[in-house]
């Protein structure tokens, strides 16, 4: 940083703000500092800037399924807004199971990250109290039942769902199936309960056998495909619990020629890139990931940068229904116009 200073005619003070923050050097004097870093090749030692500050300058991403765009474009966005904060970002995948949330919990410790995003598959008693051992800020997708976090969710539990299921509802469907991911996640749990909600809401008889759950995936929807096409008397309309769920779910239908929206109709829920590009267009409720990374990562900085200390927040993502080509308006109370009928 000496020789930094003196080929950029600063002081060492003036180096050391540019590396820690770029936006306070600016105009000539940040030129001529970013040339000589550049012909020196000088890497800050962010290890040791850690110790000088007593923090990590890391925090721990933990999803349960980088695979799905959702989740992907969730790190993409927190890892811009953590690189702003000179912050690097360690991605834990869970592949939904919840001793795999365990570990990623002993790693923070371990590495001494600065804080968490934990999107969970389970909101139970057990992972909280795990998640408050640490004593470092947690930023949560469930807002467990206790309480001891900030939180990032919805208007209330399963809200996609309900309007997904809702909108199947005033288009006339009345045998309408739930694909569902894995049975065991809080999250699969919550979207069923909008969607059961609709349902009651709407004086129809909650029906176990248009159920199925099985995983979060492309698979899990071709499964889904497969069941709902063995029962006797079949749904008219699958309100899936995502997107990659929904378009599993058409996909099987095309492969045993099987027409969306002609001979059922599908919603999905996230609203991810692929939902737009497949044919027909999904319907789908927006769940928009970089809402939630943004606002995630704003209640994690507040806490570890800007001296935030108070009670635990809500932050609230909205959900809005987006209407395209897969949902076909039937008449009659019974369904008319579904497979097998």
């Amino acid at each position: 940083m000496n020789d930094i200073a003196k080929e950029a005619n600063v002081s060492v003070a003036t180096v050391s703000r540019f590396i820690n923050n770029g936006s306070l050097v600016r105009g000539e004097r940040a030129e001529r500092i970013r040339a000589a870093i550049e012909k020196f090749g000088y890497v800050p030692n962010r290890y040791a800037r850690g110790l000088k500050i007593s923090r990590s300058m890391q925090i721990m991403l933990v999803v349960p399924d980088i695979k799905n765009p959702y989740y992907a474009r969730l790190y993409d966005v927190i890892q811009s807004i953590a690189h702003r904060e000179h912050y690097v970002v360690i991605l834990y995948n869970t592949n939904e199971e919840e001793e795999s949330e365990d570990h990623a919990i002993r790693l923070v410790s371990e590495l001494n990250c600065d804080g968490i995003i934990f999107c969970s598959v389970s909101d139970s008693e057990e992972v909280a109290e795990k998640l408050r051992r640490l004593n470092k800020p947690v930023v949560s997708s469930s807002g467990f039942r206790s309480h001891l976090f900030d939180t990032v969710h919805g208007v209330q539990p399963g809200q996609g769902l309900y309007l997904g299921t809702k909108y199947l509802l005033e288009n006339g469907h009345r045998r309408i199936a739930f694909a569902g991911g894995n049975p065991k996640s809080v999250l699969n749990d919550r979207r069923l309960s909008g969607y059961r909600r609709a349902i009651e809401e709407a004086g129809i008889g909650f029906d176990e056998k248009y159920i199925f759950s099985n995983s979060f995936t492309l698979e899990g929807g071709y499964l889904a495909g497969q069941y709902f096409t063995r029962l006797t008397e079949r749904p008219t309309a699958v309100a899936c619990a995502n997107d990659m769920i929904a378009i599993g779910l058409m996909q099987y239908f095309n492969s045993v020629g099987i027409n969306v929206p002609d001979d059922i109709s599908v919603v999905g829920m996230d609203n991810i890139a692929m939902s737009e590009i497949v044919k027909p267009g999904l319907t789908t409720v927006s769940n928009d990931s970089g809402e939630f990374a943004e606002k995630a990562a704003k209640l994690l900085f507040d806490r570890i940068l800007y001296g935030y200390a108070g009670e635990p927040r809500e932050s609230i993502c909205s959900r809005t229904l987006i209407v395209r080509g897969s949902v076909r308006r039937i008449g009659g109370e019974g369904g008319e116009g579904g497979i097998g009928g």
